[in-house]
């Protein structure tokens, strides 16, 4: 242990020094100066020293100035003040400083100093054990940054890969690379996820490295040198974090380097790294899609149903909806709709990108179709907005398959309609339509014979023989599927959804809304 003592009375220096050398051989006064100024011109020089004794009062520098400019030069040996005072107000600003020990000189014996050089060599050892630990941290952090670097560079040899991973891995083991991505459904503390890693790679005897994306996601890339199934092995790693953190992750694994993620330039292989990383990405978007915590494989993520006969998965389903569209049969459409996205919801092994697709291909089938008959502008619009529906950021299954089904009903809905209004006169199409603009009104048939110029009993006849209901029966079921639709899709009351649909009594509208779909407007809105 190197000592220093700055004192300015001689016999006092003297004296330390020679009780300090007698407590053991391994305690070195390497110097004894009378102010703080000689001693900081020996640090400047010397700078590793354990221990240093100062007096607080002393001429040139005093021993509070000294403390300073320690801190100021990034020096923090163990620091003991001597006094002959006991001087609270110094004691205060000599620890505010920095200092370990206060002591006045009349109490100093030969145990009082064994005393604290064993405290000052606990203190040497923590902070050794400190800046190891700091070391280890830097080069985990600046592995992580280089690491980061070569994914967003896209290509990577495998000497530079080797310096990232371990330096004692050799090139031809850079082929068991394999690329992670880990999600965490909530933010947590980084330096827990990065403790817990770091131990579970050491545990498993994986070499490797990783750094974060962003605040909730982690990449991570390793050698899979290990028997068994990467799954089973990310998919532990999951289990780990959970229990740890109490967050939910989702994990993406990529293919294997070896799989052909490489290219070749001049005599150099390079590897693909950003295309790995892709994989990893498109496999952990999968479980988050479907609301699946855990872990899955690129190569589990599947389009054809058998890759020899090539055939997509849910073609056949695409192909009989548009089919009956066709044929202008939308119930049958419509069931196939809803047996469609009920079967998508087991479909976890397709990729998000790919029922997206779907989705908006059965869409795309209805808005077809649409466009053959004459829309309204407000029509217009709205049809416009479903093509849009798909390209909005859906990033949960069940959020995209609740939209579709929302879009296909009014599509569809609106298919019927048109489809329906080709096979009436001029005269009930104009009525129809009145009704469908106005129906928040007070509407009779008389007013209605009136608008097209015709007796109200021969409009009556007429819309009967056409239509096959009742004027008085169609009016009130345009009533109610309005009122349907604002139970679902709105958080109206069921008093002003009566009054905007044209019901001008509450009791009479729940009356009538349950007769025709068996069940209370409260009790309907519930359900959905």
């Amino acid at each position: 242990m190197k000592i220093i003592i700055i004192e300015d009375e001689g016999i006092t220096r003297q004296w330390l020094k020679k009780k300090l050398e007698e407590l053991s051989g391994d305690y070195h006064v390497e110097g004894v100066f009378s102010n703080g100024s000689m001693a900081l011109d020996y640090l400047a020089c010397a700078k590793n020293v354990d221990v240093v004794f100062t007096d607080i009062r002393m001429p040139v520098m005093d021993g509070l100035e000294f403390l300073e400019k320690l801190l100021e030069m990034g020096l923090k040996p163990y620091k003991v003040i001597l006094s002959a005072y006991d001087e609270f107000h110094y004691a205060r600003q000599a620890i505010r400083l920095g200092a370990q020990e206060f002591v006045l000189k009349p109490e100093i014996t030969k145990e009082s100093l064994k005393q604290i050089l064993d405290a000052a060599a606990k203190y040497l050892e923590q902070k050794q054990v400190d800046k190891e630990e700091t070391q280890i941290e830097e080069t985990e952090n600046k592995k992580g940054a280089v690491f980061a670097e070569l994914v967003k560079q896209g290509m990577a040899g495998a000497e530079e890969l080797t310096r990232v991973l371990g330096e004692n891995i050799k090139e031809q083991e850079i082929s068991k690379l394999v690329f992670a991505e880990i999600y965490l459904e909530k933010q947590v503390s980084c330096e827990a996820v990065e403790e817990l890693l770091a131990i579970f790679l050491e545990q498993e005897q994986l070499q490797g490295a990783f750094f974060w994306a962003d605040n909730q996601t982690l990449i991570l890339g390793y050698l899979h040198n290990k028997e068994g199934e990467r799954l089973q092995l990310m998919d532990r790693l999951g289990n780990i974090l959970q229990v740890h953190t109490g967050i939910r992750p989702y994990l993406g694994i990529s293919r294997m380097q070896g799989d052909g993620n490489q290219t070749q330039r001049g005599t150099n292989q390079l590897i693909d790294i950003k295309e790995m990383c892709r994989q990893a990405a498109a496999a952990r978007e999968n479980r988050v899609f479907f609301g699946l915590c855990g872990a899955w494989q690129y190569d589990d993520m599947r389009v054809y149903m058998k890759q020899e006969a090539g055939e997509l998965y849910f073609n056949q389903d695409i192909k009989e909806i548009m089919k009956y569209l066709y044929q202008a049969d939308y119930a049958k459409a419509a069931q196939k709709v809803e047996d469609f996205l009920h079967n998508v919801q087991k479909a976890s092994y397709l990729h998000p990108t790919y029922v997206k697709a779907l989705c908006d291909e059965i869409l795309s089938a209805y808005r077809h179709n649409l466009w053959e008959y004459g829309l309204n502008d407000d029509e217009k619009e709205r049809v416009e907005g479903a093509k849009l529906l798909i390209s909005r950021e859906m990033l949960n299954l069940q959020k995209l398959l609740d939209a579709v089904k929302s879009e296909e009903d009014y599509l569809c809905n609106l298919l019927q309609k048109k489809r329906g209004n080709m096979q009436y006169s001029a005269s009930v199409k104009e009525v129809m339509e009145y009704v469908e603009d106005h129906m928040g009104e007070r509407i009779s048939l008389e007013q209605m014979a009136d608008k097209v110029f015709l007796s109200k009993p021969y409009l009556s006849t007429l819309f009967k023989k056409e239509t096959g209901r009742k004027f008085s029966s169609y009016l009130q079921e345009v009533r109610l599927e309005k009122s349907r639709t604002l139970l679902k899709d709105t958080r109206l009351s069921v008093g002003k959804i009566a009054e905007q649909v044209g019901f001008f009594d509450s009791a009479h509208f729940s009356r009538a809304f349950k007769d025709h779909y068996g069940c209370s407007p409260l009790e309907y809105r519930k359900t959905k």
